[in-house]
């Protein structure tokens, strides 16, 4: 304030004297005259106004009144860059009034707050905190609201706690991966096994292991179990019908089944009747049943006759013969009827009086053997696979060697043979000492070796069934 007053002092000085020169220099350009004959000293040559003071000689007075008024001195009487002018003193217009935040609102500097995720931008030059407008800044917008974008260690929240504005920002979830899973599930197994659940930081939960049940079985079926999933879920069969229902039934409903719905059976026969009567010329043949199991018949013209096998007859043994064996007439439509006998002459009689069948009493002996040929190995089963064994010599433990036998009649006296069938046994060992004995247990006593063999008789008629 000193150096603004002694500035004012100095401009008013600079006036006064610039008066007095003035007058002196009119003075020296005057005529001479007899009535200025004498010389004027100041102030007695000072110029009346002056003395009488119209010009104001206290320069102070000025500086004080615009200084009281809130006046700043300027010697340029302009204001400072990027200040605006608000007000000059009437006294001295060096004297001015500038403000900074006028200036800023002037020219387009109006914001002063911006709302989220924007932030206020190109603040006023003069340091003000007005700016031009607000500028978007997501990422900013979330780090200064605590969220970030990595962890470490832990993971990102999946979906909660995230950024509003930017979802790659969140909060840190410091809990295990799959903590909270349900069981056989985690967040790293893979997504085409299904899902269930999220872990404790959100992440989908996927199942570890195969949890599905083979068709026609299922996890909530309450029947038999079949087989258990790669979790361990037991797979069940439906619970079928109760008992004298069927799902496959067509008689009245009954009720409905894990199965599906349930049907009395129908006594109703799909073809034919249920009565065998049939007209002149046709015969009767069972065609098949009803649900229920009732015996279907049908009608068919009877073209077809009875007959007995060879060696038996239609009507009981005569007098001298003993019933041998028995068997039912049979005929080529596949339906049988009657009894056929095989008579076999008593040995005290001679008398063959009625005997029909092929058993001549005048032979000594029967012929027919029960032989069998071929009886050798012809196979070597691995029994231990599930331990990986490998299949070796005959009698080497762990392996099941199969003897596959073919069985005849043979005529001792013609040497014709019938083949009666071929039977296939096996033969399972568990010491690698196993003898032929051992093995030949497995067929019955069949000698494990090659050629022909007789193990009994056949019947008279070169007969015999299959009972090996």
């Amino acid at each position: 304030m000193k150096n603004v007053n002694r500035n004012m002092l100095h401009m008013k000085l600079d006036s006064a004297v610039s008066v007095f020169a003035v007058a002196a220099a009119f003075a020296v350009f005057l005529p001479p005259s007899n009535a200025l004959a004498g010389v004027c000293f100041l102030p007695d040559c000072m110029d009346e106004d002056v003395v009488q003071g119209d010009i104001n000689m206290n320069i102070n007075s000025d500086t004080e009144y615009c200084e009281k008024e809130g006046y700043t001195y300027y010697s340029s009487g302009e204001c400072p860059q990027y200040q605006a002018k608000v007000g000059t003193c009437s006294r001295d217009d060096h004297y001015l009034k500038c403000d900074a935040v006028t200036w800023c609102k002037n020219n387009g500097y109006n914001t002063q707050t911006c709302s989220l995720p924007s932030f206020v931008n190109d603040q006023c030059p003069n340091g003000k905190p007005y700016y031009k407008g607000c500028k978007e800044d997501r990422p900013r917008a979330c780090r200064e609201q605590g969220y970030v974008n990595s962890c470490s260690p832990g993971r990102l929240y999946a979906t909660s706690n995230r950024c509003p504005w930017d979802s790659s920002y969140g909060k840190c979830c410091t809990a295990s991966p799959s903590a909270g899973c349900p069981t056989d599930y985690k967040v790293t197994c893979d997504p085409s096994r299904g899902s269930s659940g999220r872990d404790t930081c959100g992440y989908t939960c996927y199942r570890c292991c195969d949890d599905t049940c083979p068709s026609g079985t299922s996890k909530n079926y309450s029947g038999t179990t079949a087989s258990y999933t790669e979790c361990g879920t037991a797979c069940k069969r439906c619970k079928g019908c109760p008992s004298g229902t069927s799902t496959s039934y067509h008689g009245t409903f009954s009720t409905t089944s894990e199965c599906g719905s349930c049907y009395r059976c129908s006594d109703t026969c799909s073809s034919g009747s249920k009565s065998s009567s049939c007209r002149s010329g046709y015969e009767s043949y069972r065609s098949g049943s009803t649900e229920c199991g009732s015996s279907c018949y049908s009608c068919r013209k009877h073209t077809h006759s009875y007959s007995c096998p060879s060696g038996y007859k239609s009507s009981s043994c005569g007098s001298g013969y003993t019933t041998s064996s028995t068997r039912s007439r049979s005929c080529s439509c596949g339906a049988t009827s009657g009894t056929c006998y095989k008579c076999t002459k008593n040995t005290n009689t001679g008398n063959n009086t009625g005997n029909t069948g092929t058993t001549t009493p005048s032979k000594p002996s029967n012929p027919w053997k029960y032989v069998y040929k071929d009886c050798e190995q012809s196979s070597l089963v691995c029994w231990d696979c599930l331990n990986k064994q490998y299949c070796g010599d005959l009698y080497q433990k762990g392996f099941a060697p199969t003897y596959a036998c073919t069985m005849y009649c043979k005529n001792t006296s013609t040497g014709t043979y019938k083949k009666i069938c071929r039977k296939a046994g096996f033969g399972i060992f568990s010491a690698k000492t196993a003898t032929k004995a051992e093995c030949q247990s497995k067929l019955g006593g069949l000698t494990v070796a090659s050629g022909e063999h007789t193990v009994g008789s056949c019947d008279s008629d070169g007969s015999h069934a299959c009972t090996y």
